[in-house]
């Protein structure tokens, strides 16, 4: 496991920082730091060697330090990151009002399983 995945671990349940991105990218517009990350995510998850609520959180304060490093809206997000980011942000929300379906199983998970296969993680 990376470093840094390791530094996430040891700060959890306590979310990162802009600060904490910022010492290990060394700047927030750095786009190799976040998509060796999210594919290390991605892989770990499919793995099942982390949580989903632990990915989730890391990628959404990932996603946080992205916005403030690209700029919103600019189309600038880097790839794969924002597409790891995306497949476990499917898993958020249920689809059925009566919440009987399971978002993780049904959108995240073969999401990234398709993502790990493509770049052969």
């Amino acid at each position: 496991m990376s470093e840094f995945l390791q530094f996430a671990k040891t700060k959890n349940p306590v979310r990162l920082t802009l600060d904490d991105v910022l010492q290990w990218a060394g700047t927030l517009n750095h786009p190799d730091f976040y998509n060796s990350v999210a594919l290390e995510i991605a892989q770990r998850y499919h793995r099942r060697e982390l949580s989903y609520t632990f990915c989730d959180g890391l990628m959404n304060d990932l996603w946080s330090a992205v916005q403030d490093g690209f700029g919103s809206g600019k189309n600038q997000v880097p790839e794969p990151f924002f597409e790891i980011y995306e497949a476990f942000d499917a898993g958020e929300f249920h689809r059925k009002p009566d919440k009987t379906d399971d978002p993780v199983a049904e959108f995240t998970d073969p999401l990234l399983a398709d993502i790990v296969l493509r770049f052969s993680l």
